[in-house]
């Protein structure tokens, strides 16, 4: 009994360990499209956490067929005018398996909305998805994290 006790306090102790910060600051929005909402920053700022300076806002969805759109928005929510972004963006699916991280990269394409492309299958569990942008002398950077 006395073993089952530290068993279960150690279980229940797990989430205080858990990364859940992300790459920016934590938003209380909810995505437009029914996707997920993350934090833009500076890609040179990621290493900041919650305390990196919000620049945008992105929302990652996804189909049954691996096929990724994001879409950007100004910290009102209010959606980027996708002619002004880059005609393309680059992307990281990150998986781990075997107790070791996998970066692949994949290539997204402007849309009129935002971006759009086709995802590789994650080798394991937990998987993410990076998209990096640039805009002018700047690099953006999206994590969507825990996506599994």
């Amino acid at each position: 009994m006395k073993y089952l006790g530290i068993l279960l306090a150690a279980a229940l102790s797990l989430p205080a360990f858990a990364h859940d910060e992300g790459h920016g600051p934590k938003l209380t929005d909810a995505g437009k499209m029914g996707g997920v909402l993350t934090a833009v920053v500076l890609a040179k700022d990621a290493k900041l956490g919650p305390e990196a300076p919000l620049v945008y806002k992105a929302e990652l969805t996804r189909a049954d067929d691996g096929t990724v759109r994001v879409y950007f928005y100004d910290k009102d929510m209010k959606p980027l005018d996708a002619s002004v972004l880059p005609k393309s963006a680059e992307a990281f699916l990150q998986s781990k398996k075997k107790k070791k991280w996998t970066s692949v990269p994949f290539k997204l394409i402007r849309t009129d909305e935002g971006y759009e492309g086709k995802a590789p299958k994650p080798s394991g569990k937990p998987f993410n998805i990076d998209v990096k942008i640039k805009e002018g002398a700047r690099e953006l950077l999206a994590a969507f994290d825990g996506l599994d």
